[in-house]
């Protein structure tokens, strides 16, 4: 299974990650202003496609190994 993220997973998406982590900790969730909503969205969206791009290389490489 690590061969597998190390296949799908890019160094730009460490970088996406903790910056996401950063930010997303350091909101106030009681007020939060339009762009953070868009920022989390398109967050969660990243997230969805990276693990669809994780299933697609698991399915490629042969599936359980």
């Amino acid at each position: 299974m690590l061969e597998v993220l190390k296949k799908a997973m890019n160094i730009f998406d460490l970088f996406i990650l903790a910056a996401a982590a950063y930010l997303l900790t350091s909101y106030d969730y009681s007020n939060l202003s339009t762009l953070n909503i868009i920022y989390i969205v398109v967050f969660v969206m990243w997230l969805i496609m990276f693990f669809v791009r994780i299933y697609i290389v698991f399915k490629k490489s042969g599936g359980k190994k």
